[in-house]
């Protein structure tokens, strides 16, 4: 299992801290991949109360999960996509300050963003 480790981000004058976390779930006997589970949590350093959490559902072949692994464009990891999904979180509302946010699905955030993504569906017809 992963270490959970919060990391800090400045945007502008606030101090963000943020983790990426991944579940992988049970294999049935029809699935290719392993499906996996995502979360990326954010939240301001000084108000831990009310956090943004934004949740992706994906899958994971031997070679790691797509979004965390490094094996492709995107890995949720790095600062800069952190920077993206805190921003996307507080276009779409988030008072960081008061108010926790969850985003059951981060995928068109990433579309969104130019980014090429797959989805549990797109790998099993591919």
């Amino acid at each position: 299992m992963a270490k959970s480790k919060l990391r800090r981000l400045k945007i502008g004058g606030d101090s963000f801290l943020w983790t990426v976390k991944a579940t992988h779930l049970p294999r049935t006997v029809t699935m290719i991949d392993y499906p996996v589970h995502v979360k990326f949590t954010a939240f301001l350093e000084t108000h831990k109360t009310s956090a943004l959490h934004i949740h992706f559902h994906t899958s994971a072949t031997v070679m790691g999960n797509w979004l965390i692994s490094g094996i492709g464009e995107v890995n949720l990891h790095l600062p800069s996509f952190a920077r993206l999904l805190i921003l996307a979180g507080l276009e779409q509302g988030w008072k960081a300050s008061r108010q926790t946010l969850s985003i059951e699905d981060g995928l068109p955030i990433l579309k969104d963003a130019g980014y090429s993504i797959k989805d549990a569906c797109d790998r099993a017809d591919a």
